[in-house]
């Protein structure tokens, strides 16, 4: 069991009401347990960071809810657990998915200048929005994303911990997606999103 400085309650309080600071407490403290359960539950190192990090993000994408939190390490646990189940899910339908792109580009080959068109458009979105993203988190996200350099070569070049970086990752992610979130995207031009930063 963790001993904290900060109460669970306090703490999940002020996620709450949007305090960044908070945020990377928790994300400090618990990224090992939530890692190390989600490696428990899929033997796969690579998964079980992916699992991690979108555990972080639905915590801060779904903060309002975190008041009703009464045990975290708890709530933690069957957080990724769900996940991983959907994760899996989803990997058994992947063939399906493939055949369904396979079948959207043949179909759909002749609207390639209205496609180009509509790409042109998500990345100047994509790009407003980072550029209102906080400065640390924009330098982390750009350096990932656009360098791909590693976690541990950015939190070197930006003199804080590697934990520091995954967690201004994931609420530039996190923030992202809800920019995007109305978007009407196509599933060629969500495809391309995906891809390239997620």
């Amino acid at each position: 069991m963790h001993n904290h400085p900060h109460s669970e309650k306090e703490l999940l309080s002020q996620i709450a009401m949007g305090n960044q600071d908070a945020y990377l407490v928790l994300f400090e403290q618990y990224w090992d347990t939530v890692f190390s359960a989600a490696l428990l539950l899929t033997k796969s190192p690579e998964l079980a960071e992916d699992i991690a990090q979108d555990v972080f993000t639905m915590i801060w994408e779904k903060r309002a809810q975190l008041p009703a939190v009464e045990k975290l390490e708890s709530f933690l646990f069957i957080t990724a657990r769900n996940m991983i189940y959907s994760r899996l899910r989803k990997l058994a339908s992947q063939e399906t998915y493939r055949q369904y792109i396979r079948a959207y580009f043949s179909e759909t080959a002749v609207t390639g200048a209205d496609e180009q068109t509509e790409l042109r458009e998500l990345e100047r979105m994509i790009q407003r929005a980072i550029l209102r993203l906080p400065s640390q988190q924009q330098k982390a996200f750009r350096l990932s994303r656009f360098e791909g350099m590693r976690h541990e070569e950015i939190a070197a070049t930006m003199g804080v911990s590697r934990i520091t970086i995954k967690s201004y990752i994931v609420q530039a992610l996190a923030t992202l997606r809800k920019a995007l979130a109305n978007y009407p995207s196509s599933a060629v031009t969500a495809l391309f999103f995906l891809q390239r930063f997620f």
